[in-house]
């Protein structure tokens, strides 16, 4: 009984919550917003004239759009994705309640104290999602046991695994630029030379590598908590058959709206859905639920995040003096 009106009274804070701010914020996101941040997902490089080709829009549009996304915080910044593995990290993911006797915004700060946690979402019912990363069994329990420690249950974490080639090597120069782009992966090929003190032909080389070898992935870090106007949510699917088939007939259909593919892994799909509301996302969810390919299916409401990227920062870093 105490959960269920912990939860009913997290769902009221958040929904007031988010009536007030779609009251104060002026740029509200609309679906053509979403569709920038779809595009974007896949390479954050890419030219705002591209982007405003492929939607058929003014690059003075575009322009403006991502200018907004960027001031009203949406976008935080633009990172970079790699083989974490390289750096000796396994990734896992887990999903835990706050102990009763504690706020969400307490808790939730107490957990950023745990180092290797690199991100947290809280979900509109209370509980929330932690990703984090360990070198080997032992540390993998001596993680389990600070979060245990803090009095939240953890309901389960398995491994995941972002999938890039493995057993091919970054170079010293490869960490360099990495380590450059982690903050800032639109950042011109000039800037990083200047930054690096290496030429632009090496730059652009290097950088075209990773992308042809599938080494790197250039994606904007997006502030859950900032969005206005609409509303996105995590829907996960495991699939009776192949994922990868089963997605690409997903993305066929134009009713299946999604910003992100956070994976299409056999036997699993996991989406960045939006919609204009929690009833218009509802209804997509009840249709992927009777589609015959699916056999289970959940959704969850992501109100806010938090990253830690300096355990990637150091670790990189100790990459780079030792190289």
């Amino acid at each position: 009984m105490g959960r269920k009106l912990g939860r009913m009274r997290n769902f009221l804070y958040y929904f007031c919550t988010f009536s007030i701010k779609k009251r104060k914020k002026v740029d509200i996101m609309d679906a053509i917003d979403f569709q920038i941040l779809k595009i974007m997902d896949r390479n954050c490089r890419i030219s705002y004239s591209r982007i405003a080709e492929l939607l058929d829009l003014p690059v003075r549009n575009v322009s403006s759009r991502i200018e907004s996304l960027i001031k009203n915080n949406i976008i935080k910044c633009f990172s970079v994705q790699f083989n974490y593995s390289e750096l000796g990290f396994r990734h896992y993911i887990g999903s835990i309640e706050p102990p009763n006797d504690k706020i969400n915004i307490n808790f939730f700060k107490e957990l950023q104290y745990i180092s290797e946690i690199y991100r947290i979402w809280e979900l509109l019912d209370g509980s929330l999602t932690i990703s984090f990363f360990c070198k080997n069994a032992k540390h993998l329990e001596e993680i389990i046991n600070s979060i245990l420690k803090t009095g939240a249950k953890l309901y389960g974490y398995t491994e995941s695994r972002i999938h890039f080639p493995i057993e091919i090597p970054y170079s010293l120069t490869d960490w360099r630029i990495i380590f450059f782009l982690l903050h800032n992966s639109r950042a011109s090929k000039k800037e990083i030379a200047k930054a690096l003190d290496i030429s632009d032909k090496t730059v652009k080389r290097r950088i075209n590598r990773m992308i042809n070898m599938k080494l790197i992935q250039f994606i904007p870090v997006v502030n859950f908590e900032a969005i206005t106007g609409m509303i996105t949510a995590v829907l996960s699917l495991e699939t009776s058959g192949p994922s990868k088939e089963i997605y690409l007939k997903m993305k066929e259909d134009e009713s299946i709206k999604f910003w992100r593919n956070a994976g299409s892994v056999s036997p699993s799909i996991v989406l960045f859905v939006f919609g204009k509301s929690i009833t218009e996302i509802y209804k997509l969810y009840q249709k992927l639920k009777a589609h015959k390919d699916i056999k289970k299916t959940s959704l969850r409401f992501i109100v806010k995040n938090w990253e830690n990227s300096s355990i990637i920062e150091d670790a990189i870093l100790e990459k780079i003096q030792i190289a």
